[in-house]
């Protein structure tokens, strides 16, 4: 048997689980449909167990091993006098925002655009695009820099000194209607077969050398609801940066070995970030993201909050 016979039903459950809610007063249900999927596809009751744990705990709650291994010998029980069964159907509930509790999170600080430049170890202020990028990615690294969403790029930013030319990206600062954006993974800045969209590209998952970031933004709350959000949130955030418009994006680490490893990561993720108001959209390992320093237009895409040491520590606890 190759390895694609036998990670497909991995992937298939991984799928599965991902669209199942993952919150307080949810995980009994959610963990007894996981397990029934697991044990109707063949996945390693290990795997079932351990990703069920884990989503637990991303949630913020500790699981229960024993309870859990009794689950799956629950499901796999009443799986045995169901032979053909394709598996358990059950209406997949998504996670989605939900503005109350999103307040609720958010009121437990007093956060504030001049209280993150404080805690910001790196003054934002006087840092330029390129010093930015520099800082926030590796000594090797590619970094696709565009204005124009729809092409492949404009410049392709070398980050191969830890004291870049300050001036480096100084073409890209002003006259960009839409702003100015990077790729937020590294990329090696040639064009590979994009088999979705059967063209040539140097922004797909082909081209990316190294699944390290994640991008954190919201369209659906007030900015400064969502930056007290985000100062809480149990995850090394990089950089905060206004959108030159009405929101923030946060850049946070994930150092993930492999596209796949980052979709498991992110999965587990992504209930509770959607609940308080995450873009489910932006939540994708090959995502644009708002280059400091530039102006959209009249407005300036600002550096509000620099860490590249950042550890999963909240910055509010910082």
């Amino acid at each position: 048997m190759t390895s694609t016979t036998t990670e497909r039903p991995q992937e298939i459950w991984l799928e599965y689980v991902a669209r199942l809610v993952w919150q307080k007063g949810n995980f009994d249900r959610s963990s007894w449909f996981a397990c029934r999927r697991g044990a109707s596809l063949g996945v390693p009751a290990s795997v079932v167990i351990e990703e069920i744990a884990a989503r637990i705990r991303a949630a913020g709650h500790y699981p229960r091993p024993g309870k859990l291994e009794q689950q799956w010998r629950r499901a796999s029980m009443s799986l045995q006098s169901e032979p053909r069964s394709p598996g358990p159907i059950v209406p997949i509930e998504r996670p989605a925002f939900d503005p109350e509790y999103a307040k609720q999170i958010a009121n437990r600080v007093p956060a504030s655009v001049d209280l993150i430049r404080r805690r910001s170890p790196i003054s934002p202020g006087s840092v330029t695009p390129a010093q930015y990028l520099a800082l926030v990615f590796r000594l090797g690294d590619q970094v696709l820099i565009l204005s124009d969403q729809q092409s492949q790029g404009q410049a392709v930013f070398q980050n191969w000194s830890t004291n870049p030319d300050r001036n480096a990206l100084r073409a890209f600062t002003i006259g960009h209607e839409q702003g100015v954006f990077f790729l937020s993974n590294p990329i090696d800045g040639e064009y590979h077969p994009n088999a979705q969209q059967g063209t040539m590209s140097r922004r797909s998952k082909e081209s990316v050398t190294a699944f390290r970031h994640v991008v954190l933004e919201s369209d659906c709350q007030p900015a400064e609801q969502w930056l007290r959000i985000l100062v809480q949130i149990k995850l090394p955030i990089l950089s905060i940066v206004s959108s030159g418009g009405k929101s923030l994006h946060a850049l946070a680490r994930i150092n993930a070995v492999s596209k796949e490893d980052w979709d498991q990561r992110v999965r587990r993720l992504m209930p509770w970030l959607v609940k308080v108001g995450a873009d489910r959209g932006a939540l994708t390992a090959v995502r644009l993201t708002r280059l400091p320093g530039c102006y959209r237009g009249n407005s300036l895409q600002q550096l509000l909050y620099l860490n590249p040491r950042a550890t999963s520590e909240p910055i509010f606890q910082k």
